[in-house]
């Protein structure tokens, strides 16, 4: 069986528990991203991240799993920082996993972390060169012009519905020659070009994460980047290095489709929104799969001076 027909097949299996048409037509503002995570939190933790905070994909050089991998979106920036470096911002923070980590290598720079109000953002435990803030990376107006070194998000900026305005407004709090760092889902190649079983299979996936199906493709959004003066954009397809991560979440998603009875007792039990997830965890696997789908996309944008 290609992976169409499979496709297929999980879609109709999914179709008899959640209504596809019903979760298309669902919002992804901001109140239903806060609100979804909100619901989810726990089972992030419990199940995606073994208690780590995570809330984001492994990245996996070797092909194999490994708890550590939730670190390497982390690292990676670490990497770009140096002497120089004074302040950092980190939206779409969700538990803090990756400014706690580099605010613990990095002591005396200062670190602002910002998620969306509503979800119990300002309890997380951080180190003292941390700041949490409320609020939405659309309107940084509590920030200003040429504050920080480095803007970064891991799996954040996909949930906006207005890509031109976010970058606009993360540029703007960046320094001349500060770097913006995005680690995230892209369509790889324009909707005009995708079949429309394709669009409808990426738009029901990020659905169920209440991912935004607007703005995705990654060609727009280099010319955004481009448009809201940034210059040196490297694009680094990241998709077989999460590919181990997702052939976890979809061991465990498949377990959760394919007995009936656990399923409809979780539904009854659980938020749906935490139970969604074994939606995209079932799915991703095939839409990554080198059919032009999706991809997993970092991002690397210098302001221009």
């Amino acid at each position: 069986m290609d992976a169409e027909q499979e496709l297929k097949k999980r879609i109709d299996i999914i179709n008899r528990y959640y209504n596809v048409d019903k979760l298309l037509s669902e919002k992804t503002d901001k109140k239903a991203v806060a609100k979804y995570y909100r619901k989810s939190d726990f089972f992030y933790n419990l199940i995606h991240s073994r208690g780590g905070g995570n809330i984001h994909m492994g990245l996996s050089d070797d092909g194999t799993f490994r708890k550590d991998d939730f670190l390497e979106q982390a690292r990676f920036i670490d990497g770009l920082i140096n002497d120089k470096t004074e302040k950092v911002l980190e939206v779409g923070a969700g538990k803090v996993a990756n400014s706690k980590y580099l605010a613990m290598k990095h002591p005396s720079i200062s670190f602002t972390a910002l998620d969306l109000p509503h979800r119990s953002f300002k309890k997380n435990k951080v180190p003292a060169n941390i700041t949490l803030c409320e609020g939405d990376f659309n309107d940084l107006s509590d920030f200003e012009e040429g504050s920080f070194d480095f803007v970064f998000g891991v799996e954040t900026i996909c949930h906006s519905e207005d890509k031109s305005r976010t970058i606009k407004e993360l540029s703007r709090v960046l320094k001349p020659g500060g770097k913006l760092i995005i680690f995230d889902v892209y369509e790889p190649k324009p909707r005009k070009k995708m079949t429309d079983f394709e669009k409808r299979v990426s738009s029901f996936t990020l659905a169920s994460m209440r991912v935004t199906d607007v703005g995705q493709y990654i060609g727009d959004m280099k010319k955004i980047l481009a448009k809201s003066g940034f210059s040196q954009i490297e694009v680094t397809d990241l998709t077989k290095q999460i590919r181990p991560s997702l052939l976890r979440l979809e061991r465990l998603s498949g377990y959760y489709f394919n007995h009936p009875a656990l399923l409809r007792f979780l539904k009854a039990t659980i938020p749906r929104d935490a139970t969604m997830n074994s939606i995209a965890g079932w799915l991703m696997p095939l839409t990554f799969d080198g059919r032009n789908i999706h991809q997993y996309n970092r991002i690397v944008g210098t302001k221009k001076l």
